[in-house]
């Protein structure tokens, strides 16, 4: 250990102790301990020790007095009594308990940066090597945790709520666009059957929020050499049939060159992520600071764990990560996923959400759920509608979609053939709606 290295560690052994200390001659500071720590925070084992004895009286609202903490952790020890002696002597008032905590808080991240860092120049596999990567994102993810609010800071909050601007996603559809408000750390599902479209209607989506975010689509099923002729072809109007023939006139000629300047300020970038565990997506995004993330598609994706148990639990466990990843990290994430076949071919309904393929828990992690389908799965010219079946912040409908498959593009025009209900207009909401500032006085 250098002297930088053991400064840092002489500093961390200072800050826990303290903690310990002010518990010990102000057990008014145990509550706070307790809601800013854990036991992982503590280097030493006797702090450690210490602190799961505080912790569990605390639990049972016991008495906390240094005697009987000292009788929980080690009876008739007189070493260790002198120990925590010592710690009541060294810590000279409780006053500074919470510049301690985070102090702690702080060097313990350190640590463990420092040993996953270590981890990571041992790593054998590059799957080990991501899993570890994450973790190391996860424990930055943590630096500024905010997980607790009383009803003062709450409507502080609030009041900072009201006065931003929300930030939600367009979809390439206007009438989607006034009823759907996805917002950062979002977990977004696009269902649909093979070849009902969904990849075509995802392109679509990820090309309008390129204008204004970036995004990444990363590509399970088809490669890049597949997935954007398809992308320009809907583009530049140019029949998808005549681009992958490379049977180009001059007007197809002259319609690619047309596009390109438009494609080139888009922030899209399309990854090939064939054998890609979730660790990889999440490593990936993380890396290229993603702000929307499209998986095309979920039920493909490579488990991080080999084994898990039965392939549900392998889907739920991939589902439940791209959520995670949505919620910690404020990305969107928009994840493809397949729908168990109808019993008989031909005239289909709406699919529903128990109709997501392989798992139960993509219904309950999404916050939004969006089918795109087909009447009739035997003619590819069959009518097609979009379904908003899960909208967590807003309401449901359904509408026809006009898709053109030789240039593989949705247009823009949605038809209502189940709408979602109107909003209420400012009159119908009763009182002329007040200010914040009006409100509070």
């Amino acid at each position: 250990m250098d002297s930088a290295e053991s400064a840092v560690y002489g500093q961390n052994i200072w800050a826990e102790q303290s903690v310990i200390g002010s518990m010990l001659i102000d057990a008014r500071c145990v509550g706070l301990v307790m809601a800013g720590l854990t036991e992982g925070d503590f280097l030493l084992d006797a702090d450690r020790r210490i602190f799961l004895a505080y912790q569990a009286r605390f639990a049972k609202d016991q008495p906390m007095d240094p005697v009987m903490i000292c009788e929980d952790v080690a009876p008739g020890d007189g070493n260790f009594r002198g120990y925590i002696l010592q710690l009541m002597d060294t810590t000279p008032t409780a006053a500074n308990v919470a510049e301690y905590i985070e102090l702690v808080k702080e060097t313990a991240r350190t640590t463990k940066g420092r040993s996953i860092g270590q981890e990571i120049a041992a790593s054998l596999t590059s799957e080990e090597m991501g899993r570890l990567f994450q973790q190391g994102l996860d424990l930055l993810s943590d630096r500024e945790r905010n997980d607790e609010a009383d009803m003062a800071k709450a409507i502080l909050e609030f009041q900072d709520f009201l006065e931003h601007k929300p930030d939600y996603l367009p979809w390439g559809f206007p009438l989607l666009d006034d009823n759907l408000d996805v917002a950062p750390g979002m977990f977004v599902v696009l269902g649909g059957r093979p070849s009902d479209g969904k990849t075509a209607l995802a392109l679509h989506m990820a090309y309008a929020q390129a204008e204004q975010k970036n995004v990444g689509y990363f590509t399970l099923e088809d490669g890049r050499d597949i997935l954007f002729p398809r992308l320009i072809s809907s583009i530049s109007g140019v029949p998808l049939r005549n681009i992958l023939r490379r049977s180009l006139n001059e007007r197809d000629y002259k319609l690619l060159a047309d596009a390109n300047d438009e494609i080139i300020k888009r922030r899209l970038t399309i990854i090939d992520a064939a054998g890609m565990t979730v660790n990889d997506i999440i490593t990936r995004t993380h890396a290229n600071k993603f702000d929307v993330v499209f998986v095309d598609y979920l039920q493909m994706v490579r488990p991080s764990i080999r084994g898990r148990g039965t392939r549900q639990d392998e889907v739920a466990d991939i589902s439940r990560a791209l959520a995670d990843m949505a919620r910690h990290s404020g990305i969107v994430v928009v994840a493809l996923a397949q729908l168990s076949r109808p019993p008989q071919k031909g005239k289909r309904e709406s699919p529903l959400m128990a109709d997501l393929k392989e798992s139960g828990q993509i219904e309950q992690d999404a916050n939004v759920i969006l089918f795109v389908w087909r009447e009739d799965e035997t003619s590819s010219k069959s009518p097609r509608h979009l379904t908003l079946a899960k909208n967590k912040l807003g309401l449901l409908g359904q509408w026809g979609v006009i898709f053109d498959g030789a240039t593989q593009k949705f247009l823009p025009e949605l038809q209502s053939d189940r709408p979602v209900a109107k909003r209420a207009e400012p009159e119908q909401l009763g009182p002329t709606q007040m200010t914040w500032e009006e409100l509070i006085q």
